[in-house]
């Protein structure tokens, strides 16, 4: 993969910039989410880095994990820049096609995640079986705080070195905010219907 140029670069990030604005400007619009954090550090193998994103939700655990663990309607509620689909299921364990929607001029990321959830103890794995990035495996835990539900995320992931840091920094920080407002805003207003399984 070629370099990207000068005028590329500063273009992309004029973009990426403008969005993360965007983002925060909306957010204040919004009901203001508890103890949003996020941190991506280098992870122990090159390549890697670990991408922590995590909150408090004015709900139950229960209420928390029917929404995270709803593989078959995660496109219906998440940002317009992340699609997935069930592939295959069988119980608890699922395969699921994820693909994150990238801002030119980068290539979207594609995994193919094999998924295992357990919603009575709130917790779900996954590892990546295939895709165009070389790892993508993470799991997600919801615990009871006093009135609160801490969501807390953590990703491996290694999307090669075509994506420089101020792009993986400026992006995740605004994407962060919005899939946790998308989280909080369908555990407070719950689809009438589903397409598939969610237990």
């Amino acid at each position: 993969m070629a370099r990207l140029g000068t005028r590329t670069a500063a273009a992309a990030a004029a973009l990426l910039l403008a969005l993360a604005a965007a983002a925060t400007a909306r957010a204040g619009g919004a009901r203001r989410l508890e103890n949003v954090r996020y941190s991506i550090t280098d992870g122990d193998e090159p390549g890697v880095k670990v991408y922590v994103m995590e909150a408090d939700l004015r709900a139950s655990p229960a209420e928390v994990c029917n929404v995270v663990c709803d593989y078959y309607n995660m496109d219906t509620y998440m940002p317009k820049e992340v699609s997935s689909r069930v592939l295959r299921t069988h119980g608890n364990r699922i395969v699921l096609e994820v693909v994150l929607d990238l801002p030119w001029p980068f290539r979207d990321l594609k995994s193919i995640l094999e998924v295992t959830y357990d919603k009575e103890r709130g917790t779900a794995r996954w590892e990546q079986v295939e895709g165009n990035i070389r790892k993508n495996t993470g799991t997600i835990r919801v615990e009871r705080r006093g009135d609160l539900s801490h969501l807390r995320q953590v990703t491996y992931l290694d999307i090669g070195r075509y994506y420089p840091d101020w792009f993986i920094k400026i992006y995740t920080r605004s994407l962060t905010y919005r899939i946790m407002r998308a989280i909080r805003e369908r555990v407070e207003s719950p689809p009438a219907g589903s397409r598939g399984p969610a237990s």
